[in-house]
């Protein structure tokens, strides 16, 4: 029922996630998603998360202001969009498939997705995100084993989430 992808490729995890829930969505198949939007930023780092089923747009960066060198994630606003999932998971119905962003540096530390990955396995849902090779470790260990490696390919990861539908 757990189910990750990596990429080496800087960004293609977070595309195929975002492709599949928007497709899942644009369908009316139930799904709850926390995933990177695709929309253009206004700078290079800035993230924002796209939720579903509520298709809202959350930032969560911060702005340095002028002459800083990067973004930084915005504690407070990834807690707030963690909180609206949680809601979402909460209210889903039978059927539904969870997809989130990834297990990265807040999940590696305790924070994060964490408690949504727990929450969406409790609750019966097939649960799917990408972990980056840097967090590799943090999650096999977070897993324990339970987890499946799926390939970054499109086709792959819908046939994990219709796997014994």
């Amino acid at each position: 029922m757990l189910g990750f992808l990596s990429c080496a490729e800087r960004g293609r995890a977070d595309a195929l996630l975002a492709r599949l829930a928007a497709e899942r969505f644009a369908a009316g198949l139930p799904v709850v998603a926390m995933v990177r939007d695709e929309l253009p930023a206004a700078r290079a780092c800035e993230m924002q998360l796209r939720l579903l089923p509520a298709n809202t747009i959350m930032p969560i960066s911060q702005d340095l202001g002028p002459g800083a060198d990067g973004c930084t994630l915005d504690a407070g606003a990834l807690e707030q969009a963690v909180a609206d999932t949680a809601r979402a998971i909460a209210a889903a119905a039978p059927g539904t498939v969870l997809i989130l962003n990834k297990f990265g540096k807040q999940e590696a530390a305790g924070r994060g997705v964490r408690p949504l990955i727990g929450q969406g396995l409790e609750a019966g849902l097939r649960v799917l995100l990408s972990v980056p090779p840097e967090t590799r470790a943090a999650f096999d260990a977070f897993s324990c084993g339970f987890a499946e490696e799926i390939s970054p390919d499109i086709q792959a990861l819908r046939a994990f989430l219709h796997k014994d539908a």
